[in-house]
């Protein structure tokens, strides 16, 4: 935890639910320092300025970091400073809700403090509740993510607040809070966010109002400049406004996040501080004489783009457009899905499904550069760290947390979550934090006579969306392959506390799944109730379960049943290329993502048939098969070596780059000829 010397801060009164604050201070800089470095937190996000220069945008991380406990993010405010008076100031937005994507505390704060400065806030702070912020009406946004609709009124703004030459005389001195209320803090572990400039372009009016398209799916915060005559509203909002449940739930219709501007008379600068995710920005003007059209004339429409502070940095092409199409759109998904956390998607839930984090961290470490792994990190410290006595739950941080207990065997498995960080990584240290609180977890199933494991109760047991997934065979094959990777951890570690425990489960599964799930009627492969699934056989495959005797015949299943959705058909691809059949797998996968390879997207779907988003992290597994098993990239000693075994006879040409932990990889295959150039990343 970190130690603080300053107080948490607000006005009178902290419990306003949607509130925006201001807060200034002045204070005199003798000799300007090389490094003054300030611990800066907010419930919830803060911008700040230091004479008048943006030096944070979007501050703060969504609680929480441990139980009980937030983010600090640690501030280097030299480049700002200057000789004499400073000013010193912050915009805080309280939310006041949570979602699957943050937890509430029931009271406002922020907390800034500079030793190095002399600063601490106070009640030498000053503080004003901004008059032109409001809660908008309806439509609502859904409850799935924290925050709320903006709304401001134009003809209540207070000017630039920030500036240096501001008048604060109107403020009031700030109240104190005790520190007991926000509970400790934890630095923050990865970058502040990227801010890209202002950029403008056309937006045609189609009838309701201007309509920007946006170089890409993205998250970012509108600009739009306008003349009025004072009192027209503004209704902002993207393409992605109104999204369908997932599969299962393809019923319900959830909002977003929208923003509302009243125009006072003259010119308006709308410079929104909160971000809206999509691939068009869509503005209504409603109280305008002469209609949309008539206030479009004098629209100016921008967009500043933000995002997780890393670049992508790998690609992949090869004969074949659709599945260069397709890497490209996994690149630009899996990079939406990032911000506070890894997010099942940026437009309804904004949760970290632990199963959905699993199939990206491949994608993380080939398209991404290393900037990216430190929210793999975090993940995997939000997973273990805020977990409910031993349960490890399967989204959080967030106030919609529950166990999906296939879910968390999948990110504890020899295919998910920690597995393929320590492989790309050899971070052991993650290794240390994840071992006694996976084995404790996996303690929590029992079996039955024949030692396989009996139906967990769990919050929600879900297996993929979809029908006839068989769940025992799929618990008992997620299962193993946890008690495998523990037992790996165990030896990396040299910590053998559990090895009884993990020998004996082990033992019993294999001594009992074949015979109790191998069936030889009608073809052979793995089932509890007759029925052959694509799921179910690929995981008995990837778990080692499968000996290599049933492959053919698995082989037929794998190509012949198409029960899984997105997310399942990550593991299936894998098991066909694990058992050696990569060409089926680029073929069945070509056929499955057709659809979602050739839509006006930049992002994949969420399902094949567009149920729910147009935009979901799981679905990138085809950048992972191109690389493992395409190019045949490998590393078996945490990134520090590869080796590349191009698959011979699938693409004449295929040129591909990536980031390893060192070294910028450029590869090119030419008619079996592998020439591969690095250079380090410094």
């Amino acid at each position: 935890m970190l130690k603080i010397n300053a107080s948490w801060v607000w006005d009178a009164d902290n419990t306003r639910a949607h509130d925006f604050v201001v807060l200034r201070h002045r204070f005199t800089v003798v000799g300007r320092p090389e490094r003054a470095v300030a611990t800066v937190a907010a419930e919830t996000k803060y911008w700040l300025w230091v004479n008048g220069r943006q030096a944070v945008f979007e501050g703060g991380l969504f609680r929480e970091s441990v139980p009980g406990a937030g983010y600090a993010d640690l501030v280097d405010l030299s480049p700002w400073l200057r000789e004499g008076e400073n000013i010193l100031c912050a915009l805080v937005w309280y939310y006041g809700n949570g979602g699957r994507n943050n937890k509430r505390l029931p009271q406002a704060g922020f907390l800034f403090d500079c030793p190095g400065l002399g600063i601490s806030s106070g009640t030498n702070f000053r503080c004003l509740r901004h008059p032109a912020y409001y809660t908008t009406g309806e439509p609502r946004p859904g409850f799935l993510y924290g925050g709320d609709n903006i709304g401001f009124d134009g003809r209540k703004d207070i000017g630039d607040y920030w500036a240096v030459d501001f008048d604060d005389s109107g403020f009031n001195a700030c109240t104190t809070y005790p520190a007991d209320l926000y509970g400790g803090l934890v630095e923050r572990p990865i970058p502040l966010l990227r801010v890209g400039p202002v950029q403008f372009g056309e937006a045609p009016c189609d009838g309701e109002g201007p309509s920007f398209a946006l170089p890409h799916a993205c998250a970012f915060t509108p600009y739009i400049e306008i003349d009025a005559a004072g009192g027209e509203v503004l209704d902002i909002r993207t393409d992605r406004y109104t999204i369908n449940g997932g599969p299962g739930d393809d019923g319900q219709r959830y909002n977003a996040h929208r923003q509302e501007y009243i125009c006072r008379p003259g010119r308006n600068v709308v410079d929104s501080p909160h971000y809206l995710y999509g691939e068009k920005l869509l503005v209504t003007v409603s109280g305008v004489t002469g209609g949309p059209a008539a206030a479009s004339s004098s629209l100016r429409v921008g967009f500043r783009e933000t995002g997780y502070d890393c670049d992508i940095t790998g690609s992949f092409t090869c004969s074949d457009p659709l599945l260069n199409r397709l890497i490209e759109k996994s690149a630009r998904t899996l990079y939406v899905c990032m911000r506070d956390n890894f997010m099942d998607c940026p437009d309804r839930e904004r949760g970290q499904w632990i199963g959905d984090v699993s199939v990206q961290i491949p994608q993380v470490m080939f398209l991404l550069d290393g900037r990216a792994r430190l929210l793999v990190k975090k993940c995997i410290s939000d997973f273990i760290h805020l977990r409910d006595g031993d349960v490890l739950m399967g989204n959080v941080p967030g106030e919609h947390a529950g166990e999906l207990a296939m879910q968390s065997l999948c990110a504890l498995s020899e295919w998910g979550l920690i597995a393929q960080y320590y492989k790309y990584t050899g971070d052991k240290d993650a290794l240390r934090l994840a071992f006694e609180p996976m084995v404790r977890y996996l303690k929590l199933w029992e079996t039955d006579e024949r030692e396989l494991v009996k139906p967990k109760a769990c919050s929600w047991r879900w297996f993929d969306h979809g029908y006839n997934a068989d769940e025992p065979v799929l618990e008992n094959a997620w299962f193993y392959s946890a008690l495998r990777f523990a037992k790996t951890c165990a030896a990396i570690l040299n910590d053998h506390r559990f090895d009884a425990f993990l020998h004996d489960r082990t033992a019993g599964i294999e001594a009992s799944f074949h015979s109790t799930f191998l069936q030889k009627t009608n073809g052979l492969f793995y089932s509890s109730d007759g029925h052959a699934d694509d799921r179910a056989n690929a995981l008995a495959v990837l778990a080692g379960l499968a000996p290599k005797e049933t492959w053919p015949d698995l082989r037929r299943v794998l190509l012949s049943v198409f029960n899984s959705t997105v997310y399942m058909e990550n593991f299936v691809l894998l098991a066909l290329c694990e058992m050696g059949c990569v060409e089926d797998a680029y073929h069945r996968m070509r056929a499955r993502y057709y659809n979602l390879a050739v839509n006006e997207n930049s992002t994949l779907w969420e399902d094949f048939y567009i149920l729910g988003t147009k935009n979901h992290a799981w679905s990138g597994a085809p950048a992972t098969i191109a690389f493992r098993y395409f190019l045949g990239a490998d590393t078996q000693d945490g990134g520090k070596t590869w080796t590349f075994t191009p698959h011979p006879d699938l693409f004449p040409d295929m040129r591909a780059t990536f980031e390893s932990q060192h070294e910028r990889f450029r590869i090119t295959v030419r008619e079996d000829k592998l020439n591969v150039e690095t250079d380090t990343t410094g």
